[in-house]
């Protein structure tokens, strides 16, 4: 996961912002902007929450505690929901799968710790098989080469 300076970085760019640009939209220093994308200063929690704010983001996207940008709505956090992971339409075709139909059936059984650390297992999963995906989709370096015009001897 990238450091909260690349992603800094990336959605100050995102939003087509020099770093002065966004200090005097956020009434902070260009060198402090600056600080935090090179990971040489880490903001206090209220400045990740106006920074997340501003980006519309989570802190935990911020802090690169997880890949999702999206932040849980606020009336789900004042009553303590957690986040959902699946649309609904979505979870028809995950309990059709006999590989996880059997283990979304243990879940309720679970303590909320237990299911936290369960769904930070599945995100690391996730992440494996992302990468995996991306490296079957990219040429090796082998395949990159053109062909010779040498005929062998």
């Amino acid at each position: 996961m990238q450091p909260l300076g690349e992603r800094l970085a990336a959605l100050r760019k995102e939003k087509g912002l020099s770093q002065a640009e966004l200090a005097k939209l956020l009434n902070m220093g260009q060198s402090t902007i600056a600080m935090y994308e090179r990971n040489r200063r880490t903001p206090d929690p209220a400045t990740l929450n106006r920074l997340a704010d501003f980006f519309n983001v989570s802190v935990d996207y911020l802090l690169g505690r997880t890949d999702r940008r999206e932040r849980m709505k606020e009336e789900s956090r004042q009553s303590g929901e957690q986040p959902v992971l699946f649309r609904e339409e979505q979870l028809p075709y995950l309990v059709a799968d006999r590989r996880f139909a059997g283990l979304l059936k243990r879940v309720p059984a679970l303590s909320e710790e237990e299911k936290a650390l369960l769904a930070e297992g599945w995100e690391w999963a996730l992440r494996v098989v992302e990468k995996k995906k991306k490296r079957r989709s990219t040429p090796s370096r082998k395949e990159k080469r053109p062909p010779s015009n040498k005929e062998n001897p």
